[in-house]
Order: structure tokens, then sequence, then C-alpha cells
């Protein structure tokens, strides 16, 4: 769900949704309009087929309807063809008679809108009377063959000679024949030039029984039992509609073709440049902060944009070192200040202790005193440096338990077990100093011998110190909340209590990270350890350092 979220929050699916909702409605009105003015184009072809199908077929019934009343007309009221038709023995008469008729059915026949052909079979006399009212003498050349085995058949028939369709009347009894013919494929001819179409099929027949396709713009019209099947050719009929429906059915396509394009056009324009501000705004966000935007931009605008960040990253790395150095600079001075705020009790008792013995004038004791105190300030007031070797600090330490030892005659002793690695290993100044001042501190106890013991191990890179000391001991309710003070998990109660040894894990912690760890384990009245671990790499000299 979150995924179909952002993707329909990306801006480039906006873009491509916007140039849809504004395509999609143009393709729609053209597709409409074009499947409107085709509809209209094939409707418009078969209403125009229908109408001169329907034209056609009734004059041609009523051409059909005139031929038969003009032949039954002769047979029945006109007393030429009568007596011609009784085919009497009197030649003359028969002659006479069939003149006659045959002027009058010529003179009727001509004003009549009626067959193309008339005739009679007068088959007594084995004569055939035929009146043509057209120049086609296919019909009437073979009108005989025609009419064989046709005795009884009345009615319109369609025949087929030489490839032509006729309709064909013809009734007949004992000794005479008449009917009439019409030349369908002439009509066909008339009807194909007032559609003015190239593909045009035009077929006549007494069924009314014809396949279906889809290809063609079909109609049916009738006469009588006759039935006429107009069909155009529908990709014809389209090929004519006018250029602006053309124009439209191209938009279509253009249409969906755009689509694809305008997101390009889009994507090249807006959505590339602001992928390249995008990483380029990830890459400062991960940390490069070297990275620059070197890609020229495709408009004055993205080309503004990109300087202004490259400006941007430039001062935001100006900005950042200036905050490092004062940063830098404030810890290094409150580092300064924790390594001054040395015991201030050491210091009294020290003074104290060369008054006594300067009353008792132990003189060769006053002067070691003197002596430690000229080292253990010309150490705190070194050259401004950070770090310094063990070596230095661990003489310092055996200066300063000689130093109490005078004072606590035959109550305190020392032993070292310090790896030769430990010795060039540097640490913050007076780190282990004021552990071992601690436990002088504190442990220190009347008829009792107070040992410390100061180990130094190297391994896998990590140094630990080990102070340890057999003397008072804490309470379990102070060594819980010197451990969480250590942990961090608190801060001191008292600001001068164990001021020393809070300040130490804050400096070890400045220089080793937060890998660095200060623990404490004690017994009361048997023992106190403290051990400092951090981490530590021989091989890489702190260049911060300088002896």
């Amino acid at each position: 769900m979150r995924r179909v979220s952002k993707f329909f929050n990306l801006i480039s699916t906006k873009v491509l949704l916007i140039i849809i909702i504004i395509i999609l409605p143009l393709n729609l009105i053209a597709l409409t309009m074009v499947n409107s003015f085709i509809v209209n184009a094939v409707d418009q072809a078969r209403l125009t087929e229908q109408n001169l199908a329907d034209i056609y077929m009734a004059t041609l019934k009523m051409s059909m309807d005139n031929a038969s009343s003009l032949l039954y007309y002769f047979v029945s009221e006109d007393s030429n063809c009568i007596r011609m038709t009784k085919q009497g023995d009197d030649e003359y008469e028969y002659v006479s008679a069939k003149l006659k008729f045959y002027y009058n059915f010529k003179t009727m026949a001509s004003l009549t809108d009626g067959a193309d052909g008339y005739y009679y079979d007068l088959k007594k006399k084995q004569d055939m009377l035929m009146y043509n009212n057209t120049s086609d003498r296919t019909i009437s050349g073979n009108i005989n063959e025609l009419l064989k085995d046709k005795e009884g058949i009345v009615g319109w028939k369609i025949y087929e000679l030489e490839g032509r369709q006729y309709l064909l009347f013809h009734f007949a009894k004992s000794n005479l024949g008449y009917g009439a013919w019409i030349n369908l494929e002439k009509i066909s001819e008339e009807m194909a030039s007032g559609l003015n179409y190239q593909d045009v099929q035009i077929t006549f027949d007494e069924i009314n029984d014809h396949a279906m396709d889809n290809s063609r713009i079909a109609v049916v019209a009738q006469a009588k039992n006759i039935y006429v099947h107009v069909s155009l050719s529908r990709d014809e009929v389209l090929k004519d509609l006018s250029l602006y429906q053309r124009f439209l059915q191209i938009m279509v396509v253009v249409y969906l073709v755009v689509i694809p394009l305008l997101y390009f056009i889009f994507r090249h324009l807006l959505l590339k440049p602001l992928g390249v501000i995008n990483h380029a705004f990830g890459q400062l966000q991960d940390g490069n902060n070297d990275f620059r935007i070197i890609t020229k931009g495709n408009s004055y605008e993205y080309d503004l944009t990109f300087r202004s960040f490259n400006i941007m990253a430039d001062k935001l790395h100006e900005y950042k070192i200036e905050v490092y150095e004062r940063q830098l600079a404030g810890q290094r001075i409150e580092l300064r200040n924790l390594q001054l705020q040395i015991r201030p009790h050491f210091l009294l008792n020290t003074f104290n202790l060369i008054y006594t013995l300067v009353q008792r004038k132990e003189n060769d004791s006053v002067q070691e005193i003197i002596i430690y105190l000229s080292d253990y300030f010309r150490y705190v007031f070194r050259n401004n440096k950070d770090l310094d070797l063990f070596s230095r600090e661990l003489g310092l330490i055996k200066e300063y338990i000689g130093i109490v030892s005078i004072r606590y005659v035959h109550m305190i002793e020392a032993d070292y077990d310090i790896d030769p690695e430990i010795e060039f290993v540097r640490i913050p100044p007076l780190l282990i100093h004021n552990f071992v001042e601690n436990a002088v501190k504190y442990g220190i106890k009347e008829g009792r011998m107070l040992n410390i013991s100061i180990r130094g191990v190297y391994e896998d890179k990590t140094v630990t110190f080990y102070i340890s000391d057999n003397g008072n001991g804490m309470t379990e309710e102070m060594l819980v909340r010197n451990q969480r003070l250590f942990r961090g998990d608190i801060e001191p109660e008292d600001v001068n209590e164990h001021l020393g040894l809070y300040n130490s894990l804050k400096r070890l912690k400045f220089f080793y990270g937060d890998e660095a760890v200060i623990e404490v384990e004690s017994e009361l009245e048997t023992m106190t350890t403290f051990t400092i671990r951090f981490p530590y790499n021989m091989e890489v000299e702190d260049e911060s350092v300088n002896d």
C-alpha cells in the first residue's frame, strides 16, 4: 500500500496522468466523430442504394404490368388479333388480320411504357410474330429456344442468355403462345451508373436469399416475384469521406503517439533535472560533502539552481568546518580545564607534609617532594599536548608512591606489571595517576599495609589498565552508584566528589570514542579494582602529538 501511495506521489506519475487526462478526451472525441462520420457515410450510401433500387423496381413493376395488360387486351379485345389467333384456312384473311394487328400492336406498344419486346407464337401456322422495341436482337433470335418445354408456364421468369439476364413473360395454350421480355442487364447498367461507384454488384433473382457480407453495403428491393440485390464496397464508400474526416482519423493516431512523446519531453525538461538535484541532496545527506553538480542545466532556471546548489554546498562545507573547529577548540579548552582540576587535597596535603618535614629538619625528604612537585607541574603544564606517552606518567606515578610513603611510613607499597607495548601507548595526562591517588585517599588504614597493583595489557589493538588495591573497599550502594556513573546513566551529585575520576572518563571518551570504558568492582573491607579499556592501534601514530 505504501509503495502504491509513493508511486502516485511521484511527480513523473502526476505528469503522465496529466498528459493522459488532456490527450485521452481528445482521442475519445476524435474517435467518436470518426465513427459518427463512418456510420453516417454507410447509412447515406445504404439509403441511396435503397431509394435507387426501389425506384427501378417500381418502374420494372409498372413495365411488367403494362406489358401483361397490353398482351391481354389484344388477345381478348382486338378483332384482328382474335381473327389472327384463330388461324383459319383462308390464308388471305389470316394475313390481312395479322398485318392489321401488327400495325395496331406496334402503335400501342411504342406508346406504352412496357416491355422491350413482344411475341405471338402462332403454332398452327408455324408463324412467329415478334415486335422488338430495342436494338438488342439477342433474345428475339433465340426466343424459340427459350420457349422449348415451356407449355403451360404462365408468369414472369428470369432467364440467362449469353451471360445476360432477361425477364420473360410467357402464356401458352393449345395453338397459341404469347409473351414479352425485359432486358435486366440494361436496368443493371442504369442503376450502376446512378450510384456513381466503381465496385457495384447488382443481381436479379426470384428468391430473396443472399449471404451477408460485412465488407459490403447491401440492400434488396422487390417487384412482384422478382428481387434485386444491390451491394457496394464498404471500403470504396468510406474512401469518399471528406478530408476533415481523414484528418480526424490521423489525429487519433497522432494523439496516441503524442502521449509518450510529451512524457519524454517533460522528463527531459523537468524530471531529469529534478532527479539530478535529488541525487545531489542525497549525496550530502550520506555525508559526501565534496559532491558537486557538474551537469549543465538544460534551461536557465535549472542551470541557476545547479549553481545555487554548488554554492550552498561550498558554504555548508565551510560552515561545518568552522563549527567543527569551534567545537574542537571548545573541547580542547574544556580538556585543559579538566586537566587543571587536579585534586586540591593532594596539593594541600603535600604542602602540609613539606611543612612538617621542614620542622623535623628532614631536608632530604623535602628535596624529594619538591623535585616531585617540579616534575608534576612540568608534566601538567607541558607544551599543550593532549596525549602523552604512558612511560612518562608511569615515572610520575612511581615518584608519587615514593612521596606518599614518606607520609605513610611502612603503610604503602606498589607493584607494576606493564606489557612492553604499553610504554609506547599515548594517553590523556594524569589518567592513571588519578586512580592511584584515589586508591591512596580511600584505601589507607592505620595498622594495615596498603598494596596498590598497576597492570597494563595490550592485546588485539586494545589497551587495558587494572588499578587494584586491598584497601577499605566500597559499600554496595556506593559501588552501584559509581558503576552507573561510569556507564553514563547518572551525573555526579556533588561537583567535587570523584571529580578526577569522572573527568578521566570524559577525556578518555573524547579521544577514543564510545568504545572506551571504565569499570569498577569492589568489596567492602577487601578490595577495589578499576578497569580502564580503550581501542589503540600501535601501528598508527597520533599526528596531533609531538614528542
